[in-house]
């Protein structure tokens, strides 16, 4: 199997992968065309049902990406997110983080690394992932195993570390006005988000 991921089948392609090698380090490559939003909707179901925890560790705010997050938390795809970003950007988290339970690491280079960590499994993806396409050939490792397999555990060690040392003692709190306008949603918006459910990824039933 060749192990180039193209963003019109990264579901199928990654799962191949992964699933073949589990709990076992593989790498695969991509032409710059598979982005951060790509991969979320491409693994997350690898990880297993609810409930999830979500890390993205990147050396810039990826808001393209971070635009589905959100989705994602208002679908109650994700119970947990866990950021790790440069500490310049630390003014731009309130504005994002309204619906979860986050965690957040600040460091002055950020690793860049996407992990879901599911009922069954985790997924862990390391290499650069553009937040917009950026033609170029990106080398990634990846890994798809039990959440305490010894693959799993060696791949994330750390990476978890360095996320407890550079920890943030508190996350700022959203602005009150957002969270006042976003508690009161009109019927529009609820017709959005009923749009926003139908592009998302099917959940797994158990």
């Amino acid at each position: 199997m060749r192990n180039i991921i193209e963003p019109c089948c990264a579901e199928r392609q990654l799962g191949q992968l992964l699933r073949e090698s589990h709990g076992h380090a593989v790498m695969f490559q991509t032409q710059g065309d598979v982005t951060m939003t790509t991969l979320l909707k491409a693994t997350m179901l690898m990880s297993g049902d609810r409930p999830r925890t979500l890390t993205i560790s990147a050396p810039t705010l990826p808001q393209e990406a971070m635009r589905l997050v959100e989705r994602y938390a208002q679908l109650g795809y994700i119970s947990r997110l866990r950021l790790m970003l440069p500490s310049d950007l630390i003014s731009h988290f309130s504005s994002l983080i309204s619906h979860f339970d986050v965690a957040i690491a600040t460091v002055d280079t950020a690793p860049s690394l996407l992990m879901w960590q599911g009922s069954t499994a985790t997924v862990v993806i390391q290499g650069y992932v553009p937040d917009v396409v950026t033609p170029a050939l990106h080398l990634y490792a990846a890994i798809l195993g039990g959440s305490q397999s010894v693959g799993v555990l060696n791949a994330i060690a750390p990476f978890e570390a360095l996320f407890r040392a550079r920890r943030v003692p508190s996350v700022p709190a959203a602005d009150t006005t957002e969270k006042k306008r976003k508690t009161t949603k009109t019927k529009k918006d609820e017709k959005s988000n009923q749009d926003m459910a139908a592009e998302a990824p099917t959940e797994e039933s158990k």
